[in-house]
């Protein structure tokens, strides 16, 4: 019974991993290989996991999965509506048990992506196998480290979305294929068919990878001659054409709202393919590899172009000459990409990850060279020495080179260092470091506010104000206008912000806006295409009766704020915003302080928060010099504060933010916030104040004439505050 068991795994092994050596040790060997490999992978996808930010479309992952319930995200698995539901189910189980940090929200691409490794080498060892070289397990290791090394991999391996789980199910599918076409057993051809139904639901971009099994599947009953057989492969062949017509028309279906605003998501079908080829290869837009290490882009490119060539030319001389594997690898490879091309052709999107399912079946291509050569699959060209394998594997040594320098590229590569996704969590974090529970904070656009509301609670413990957004300017909406221009689009944008945003803005003193331009540009396009921005960012970038009061760029998204003179009224002069605190205090002659707001977010200041101070001042004389101002936070003000804000007001920028600039009795008000550490103890703290001359000259704070309390140094009290734990 043991020995029968032990044949049964041995059996099983080498049927499953297409792997047929004739020694048991080879075997072994073989299992470690791909153990090691897919170890690597799997090491590689979780280092740095979470260092990048969670991007919008991750954002939107995390409200499926933890805004929906467990029937409403199961009814979406029979929903022609829901592009991939099987994945929202999976990863809602696992985030019930793991939490949904950004490292929890990633792990189950990268678990999909390491396993990817062993999917693609078992279906290469099909390859082998029908090849007659099962026990050459080179070509199998090269495939299994392009696969673990590859930066579109790799990057959806990190990436809290479904296209990781879609390349191991398309490879899987492609394994399964060439297994069930090489034994023909019916057991072969059910878990095939389990694999394609799992598919569909993982993802319905795997209906373009299913036409084209559907094709593969039906050239191979056709090549068997009986008029049984050619009854289904007519059957096969209806298929495929039933399931490329319902692929096309459910993807365009779910672009129907994407519009035409740059020139990478308006593109036509050979551009398309081109910037897919370029992805698949380093993921990267062409442009973005010119100039790196001194070498143009096609030098980047021009091994994986010509591992691409060589391996569709020759795996269409074996597919000619009746291979059914090298048919399977093409069809998986070819169908995808046509239907994907066709898209192109009938809308103006671009998506490099629409793609995802054609990619398994092109890393097989890249190496086929070495996996099946002349007279390894038709007896009709004898095997003869020659230069295939040692040119076959060059190019995919320096393919396997170039993947290491495209994941070390800097600013662009994931393993660079560098931010290369969305930035909200920096964000997030600069707005809660400066906002006041009083400002006015906008998102725009409306949808990334799930990346706010993710990150809000995890990058202060403060309570912060809930952001305005501009549902006006959702998808769709034309001021009833049917097909409108794209003047008349912008002209119904700008009838419709203006007015809400001045309804918004009057009380406020101050504004924040938290904007994605790329994403702004769907909802709010600029009105001349030289501009960055719609007319949103437009008010904050060109601001009008308002002080610019600094901001701050991160890689896609933008904090940007405005000041307002007198409290805004959009239909003249409004009030001149007051303290809440008099408090008299003149500075060197020159700069009066009116006073002072402290403005607690949910009424208290937090250890690991902010504490936010807005200071009011006016010239007394003209200002000699740009001058600083601190704010310290101090239990014993004799040693180095324990909190501290020091800088020009307004951030510097002119013309507040530039003393020198402030006319005799003109209001200014000044909004800071100090960084409370994380471990400052409960209890209550001195505030205190002083201006100091920073523009260039020694450093020297200017002497203080009031009547309220003060320290040596030039530092007046502004007053205590209570400090509690987060």
């Amino acid at each position: 019974m043991r020995q029968f068991v032990s044949d049964s795994l041995t059996a099983f092994t080498r049927r499953a991993r297409g792997i047929a050596g004739s020694q048991t040790d080879a075997a072994q060997r073989m299992l470690l290989l791909i153990a090691a490999l897919t170890a690597l992978a799997f090491g590689l996808r979780l280092y740095r996991l979470d260092a990048q930010s969670l991007w919008l479309d991750e954002g939107s992952t995390w409200v499926e999965v933890t805004g929906k319930g467990w029937l409403a995200l199961f009814a979406e698995l029979f929903s022609p509506n829901a592009g991939y539901p099987l994945y929202h189910l999976l990863l809602k189980a696992w985030v019930l048990v793991v939490g949904d940090s950004e490292w929890a929200l990633r792990f189950p691409s990268a678990l999909a992506g390491a396993l990817v490794v062993p999917a693609l080498m078992a279906a290469a060892g099909e390859l082998r196998v029908a090849a007659g070289r099962a026990n050459d397990g080179y070509a199998l290791a090269l495939v299994g480290f392009l696969a673990a090394v590859s930066p579109y991999a790799l990057w959806y391996a990190q990436d809290a979305k479904v296209y990781s789980l879609l390349i191991l199910i398309s490879a899987l599918l492609l394994w399964t294929l060439l297994r069930a076409l090489r034994s023909e057993t019916p057991r072969a051809w059910l878990l095939f068919a389990v694999i394609a139904l799992i598919s569909v639901f993982v993802h319905r971009l795997a209906l373009l990878s299913l036409a084209g099994a559907s094709f593969v599947i039906a050239l191979h009953l056709w090549r068997r001659g009986s008029s049984v057989v050619r009854w289904r492969t007519g059957l096969w062949a209806a298929g495929a054409l039933a399931l490329s017509i319902v692929g096309v028309v459910g993807v365009l279906l779910a672009t129907r709202d994407e519009r035409m605003i740059s020139e990478r998501s308006a593109v036509g079908a050979l551009e398309g393919l081109w910037f897919t080829f370029a992805h698949f290869s380093l993921s990267r837009w062409p442009g973005e590899l010119e100039g790196y290490l001194g070498l143009p882009a096609l030098v980047w490119l021009l091994p994986f172009g010509a591992l691409t060539v060589w391996g569709v030319a020759v795996i269409a001389r074996d597919a000619r000459a009746g291979h059914s594997g090298a048919s399977a690898v093409l069809g998986l490879f070819l169908a995808p990409l046509a239907l994907f091309a066709i898209v192109h052709t009938l809308a103006p999107v671009y998506e490099a990850r629409y793609a995802a399912s054609a990619f398994p079946a092109w890393l097989l291509a890249l190496t086929y060279p070495l996996i099946a050569r002349p007279g390894d699959i038709n007896p009709s060209h004898p095997s003869q020495k020659s230069v295939t394998r040692p040119v076959a594997a060059t190019l995919v040594a320096v393919s396997l080179a170039a993947c290491v320098a495209a994941l070390a590229q800097p600013g662009k590569g994931l393993f660079s260092g560098d931010p290369v996704k969305e930035q909200w969590r920096e964000a997030v974090a600069a707005l809660a470091a400066r906002v006041h529970p009083d400002d006015l904070v906008l998102a725009h656009p409306h949808y990334v506010m799930p990346m706010y509301a993710y990150y809000a609670p995890r990058v202060t413990p403060d309570p912060l104000p809930q952001p305005v957004t501009f549902p006006v300017f959702a998808e769709g909406d034309t001021c009833g206008i049917v097909n409108p221009t794209r003047q008349q689009m912008l002209e119904c944008i700008r009838r419709r912000f203006e007015p809400f945003y001045n309804q918004q803005a009057t009380g406020k003193k101050r504004a924040l806006l938290l904007i994605a331009p790329d994403h702004a540009r769907t909802v709010d396009p600029p009105p001349l295409l030289v501009d960055r921005f719609g007319w949103v960012g437009l008010r904050f970038q060109y601001p009008q009766r308002t002080w610019p009061c600094g901001g701050v760029e991160f890689v896609g998204v933008l904090l940007m704020c405005q000041s307002f003179p007198e409290t805004f009224n959009p239909g003249g002069p409004g009030t001149i915003p007051q303290p809440d605190q008099a408090l008299e205090a003149v500075f060197g002659g020159e700069l009066r302080l009116r006073g002072v707001t402290v403005a607690l977010h949910g009424g208290a200041a937090r250890a690991g928060g902010a504490l936010p101070v807005t200071l009011y001042w006016e010239a007394v004389t003209p200002p000699t010099r740009d001058y600083r101002m601190f704010l310290h936070l101090c239990r014993d003000c004799e040693i180095p504060p324990l909190a501290n804000d020091d800088g020009p007001p307004l951030g510097g920028y002119a013309p507040a933010g530039l003393t020198t600039t402030w006319r005799v009795g003109d209001p200014v008000h000044d909004e800071r916030a100090l960084a409370l550490p994380r471990d400052l103890p409960p209890g209550r703290y001195t505030l205190l104040l002083g201006v100091y001359s920073g523009d260039g000259a020694p450093a020297t704070r200017l002497p203080i004439k009031t009547s309220a309390s003060t320290l040596p140094e030039n530092r007046l009290v502004v007053g205590t505050v209570a400090v509690i734990a987060p």
